[in-house]
């Protein structure tokens, strides 16, 4: 495999994760305490995914001259955007 075959492959895969976890995220059907906190860093755990994916996805564009691919997953739902830190720790949901 050349370097951006192998670039693209992680793309593929970690696009793949985030796919899943996002359906994941969204399909958590427990209501417990704590809930919305892990069904948030579930998503943020995709967020990253999908991001590390693209910087997978640039360098191999980089490398072999052709532009990015844009089959790239449209954005998580609304109910989880911003919730996420850059140091992977949800700061959960605002008290009531």
């Amino acid at each position: 495999m050349t370097d951006t075959t192998t670039l693209r492959a992680h793309c593929a895969v970690l696009r793949a994760h985030a796919r899943r976890l996002r359906a994941a995220a969204e399909d958590l059907r427990d209501q417990g305490p704590g809930a919305e906190d892990f069904r948030a860093e579930v998503a943020a755990l995709a967020e990253r995914c999908a991001t590390a994916a693209g910087g997978f996805d640039l360098a191999a564009a980089q490398l072999d001259g052709r532009p990015p691919r844009l089959n790239r997953p449209g954005p998580p739902p609304a109910r989880f955007r911003g919730r996420g830190t850059a140091g992977g720790r949800s700061p959960g949901r605002p008290p009531r």
